[in-house]
């Protein structure tokens, strides 16, 4: 299991392992008695999308596509896709041999591109020197789910008797308060986690649940805010 540093809101910190929370298998898919399942297969060859056949015939293309049916390659089409392998292309369809420059396009809430820059390499922070703090944003439990998009969760786990405590009395406090506790990175503790380099920044809102002395302790993961369309 990795480590998370992490503190308490009494500002005791400690390193804690964590283990992602795995999804419900899917519902089996079936028509009847038989079981459905998914395929990929080939539509077309290289010498006969779109922009080849256009290439090729120019403004005869239509004519061509209702008498030849030039884009249905027999030799290829229907043949079922196993492994693959990823390709860079330049705008002339030519494979490139060394890989691109990677550029960052940010955009506005409209969808509107706004910025380009280079990625700046963005290392992990979660187990560093300063611990994954408290903020002073709460919300109950019903609140949050109605506000953030949850992705992913994972499970925080006690190595020992010391940390067992530490991680119970926090999931104490958050269920008795029926509240789920944003944290964060940093010197003040409003950095979003990375968990590894170069890695999503994610939302973490810990999640307590407690019965009797028994406890989980789970940290939520969003990168995904839902607002109202003004």
């Amino acid at each position: 299991m990795r480590k998370i540093h992490i503190s308490d809101s009494n500002s005791k910190n400690t390193f804690v392992h964590f283990a992602p929370i795995k999804a419900p298998s899917n519902p089996v898919r079936a028509f009847g008695k038989e079981k459905v399942f998914s395929k990929r297969l080939l539509l077309s060859g290289e010498n006969s999308d779109y922009d080849s056949l256009s290439s090729k015939y120019k403004d005869k293309l239509p004519q061509i596509l209702l008498e030849e049916d030039p884009e249905l390659d027999l030799e290829l089409i229907g043949r079922p896709i196993e492994k693959t392998n990823t390709v860079f292309i330049n705008k002339e369809n030519e494979i490139m041999k060394l890989a691109p420059n990677w550029i960052e396009l940010i955009f506005d809430k409209d969808g509107n591109e706004k910025d380009r820059r280079i990625p700046e390499d963005k290392l992990s922070n979660i187990n560093d020197e300063l611990p994954i703090r408290f903020t002073k944003f709460k919300l109950k439990r019903e609140d949050a789910v109605r506000k953030f998009v949850f992705t992913r969760t994972l499970q925080l786990w006690h190595s020992d008797g010391l940390t067992f405590e530490f991680l119970f009395n926090i999931a104490k406090e958050l269920d008795e308060n029926n509240e789920m506790m944003l944290v964060g990175s940093g010197e003040k503790g409003r950095d979003p986690l990375i968990f590894q380099n170069n890695g999503l920044p994610w939302r973490a809102f810990l999640e307590g649940r407690v019965q009797d002395d028994s406890y989980a302790l789970l940290m939520r993961l969003s990168n995904l805010e839902l607002k109202s369309i003004s």
